[in-house]
This record gives C-alpha cells, sequence and structure tokens, in this order.
C-alpha cells in the first residue's frame, strides 16, 4: 500500500509514527524508565502509543515504533503492553509468542524482505554492509543485521558481546557453530566494518574449526552507550550437509 501510494524514492525509510496517526493513534514521548522501550495503551476507546523519551538513536526508535504499531495492528484486545529492549531482540526460534509477532511485523514494515534481498544479493555479508542497510532503513544496527541474517542465503553467524560475554549468538542454518551464551568472548574489538580473515582454531578452538572451516571473515562494531559489540562471523567454507555426521563423529 505504501508502495502505492509514494514515489520510490519515498519508500525508505518507513515512517511508523506517521502511519499510527494516520490510522487515529495518539502518538505520545514520556520516560518510560529503564526498563521499557515502549508501550501500547487504551483506555475509553482510544489507543496510544508511547515512545521511551531517554532513546537518543534514531533507528532505535523506530524500530521500537513499528513494534508497537505491530502490537496495535495484532494485540489491541489486550488494555496495555509494555515492551523491553529484550522483548524488541525476541526474534531467536522458539514457540510464537505476541513480542515476536511484534518484531516480525516491525521487521516486515521497516525492511522488507525482497528489497533487503536485492540489496545483499551483490555484496558478500558484513557490519558494513549492515550499517549502510540501517541507514537506508532508518533502523537500529542491530534489527538490521537481525534482518540480514534471517535473509540471508550463506553461512553466517551473528553474536552479541555485552560486557565481554556472549549474551546471544544466532547463525544461519547453514553455520554450524554456535558460541555458548554468557561465555567469555575470545576476541577483541575489531576496526574493520569489512570484515578481516581469522584462523578459526586459533579463535574458537578445534570444535568451530571443524564445524566452519580454517577461516572466518570477520566484522564487528562498537555499541559504546550498550557497553557491547555487534559480531558477524562468515564462512566461506561451509560444512555440507552430509559431513555433520562425521563431523558430531569425529569431535565425540
Amino acid at each position: 500500500m505504501l508502495r502505492l501510494a509514494l514515489p520510490p524514492e519515498q519508500w525508505f525509510p518507513v515512517r511508523p509514527l506517521v502511519i499510527a496517526r494516520e490510522f487515529g493513534v495518539l502518538v505520545e514521548e514520556d520516560d518510560l524508565g529503564p526498563t521499557f522501550e515502549g508501550a501500547l495503551l487504551q483506555a475509553n476507546g482510544r489507543c496510544a502509543i508511547v515512545i521511551n523519551s531517554r532513546i537518543r538513536e534514531d533507528g532505535r526508535r523506530s524500530f521500537t515504533a513499528g513494534h508497537e504499531l505491530g502490537h496495535y495492528s495484532l494485540h489491541r484486545d489486550r488494555p496495555e503492553l509494555r515492551c523491553s529492549l529484550d522483548d524488541l531482540l525476541d526474534v531467536a526460534p522458539h514457540p510464537v509468542n505476541i513480542e515476536q509477532e511484534a518484531n516480525e511485523f516491525a521487521m516486515t514494515l521497516l525492511m522488507p524482505a525482497d528489497d533487503v534481498r536485492a540489496q545483499i544479493a551483490a555484496r558478500p555479508p558484513s557490519i558494513a554492509l549492515v550499517r549502510e542497510l540501517s541507514e537506508r532503513y532508518g533502523t537500529s544496527l542491530v534489527s538490521t543485521a537481525l534482518r540480514v541474517r534471517e535473509l540471508s542465503a550463506g553461512a553466517l553467524c551473528l553474536v552479541y558481546v555485552a560486557s565481554g560475554r556472549v549474551k546471544w549468538c544466532w547463525p544461519t542454518s547453514r553455520f554450524q557453530w554456535r558460541a555458548a551464551r554468557g561465555a567469555p568472548w575470545p576476541l577483541q574489538q575489531l576496526s574493520s566494518l569489512e570484515g578481516e580473515p581469522f584462523p578459526t582454531l586459533t579463535a574458537f578452538g578445534p570444535e568451530a574449526h571443524a564445524r566452519v572451516g580454517a577461516q572466518l571473515i570477520v566484522s564487528a562494531a562498537d555499541m559504546p552507550h550498550y557497553d557491547a559489540n555487534l559480531w558477524m562471523l562468515v564462512t566461506r567454507d561451509p560444512r555440507r550437509p552430509w559431513e555433520w555426521g562425521e563431523v558430531d563423529a569425529e569431535l565425540g
């Protein structure tokens, strides 16, 4: 509908709060404290989306707005929904819940699959590419990276490291290794957003070496506001499906 209504040069970034106002939703900004990013509130037949005034990043605000618009579209039978940062990162595969549904709505609205696939088709995945797309779509670095991971056909893995430890690690189906949650992260911050070759065995040990090959292309971005780093690991030598059983047997 947006593409029918707007010329191509205005398709991106999508403005979810403008859409919400078109549906008659009140849009407010208020201090929701350190816990919540946004909320959908209802009273007396009216709906309001509230964005936490503490959010400073435009991309994070936009994704929060898209998430709350998702709640309005899908879950407005509930009188009140308050969403934390963890809720807005809840895109891991597990039984469907309303936060996952709102995130899927936001990603689909802000970063449509056909456009993302067209943008990533001709370039190898890296944090540099993710950053470019985050500017195109007006979204946060993390939400954009998660969308690239979801739509990528390659063997890659995203790792969110907070205070030197793995908070989450989400590989694609072709990347057959996962860093343990809570484990110390062995790499220091990289200056390269484009990606640098890294010996898998040295950095991650024999299991990772056996599963994803001898070399990884590693890119990273620092996120000082969160005392965190976002890492992308890409293998040019993914294990073929019929080899995974042999790898498991070898590792015991």
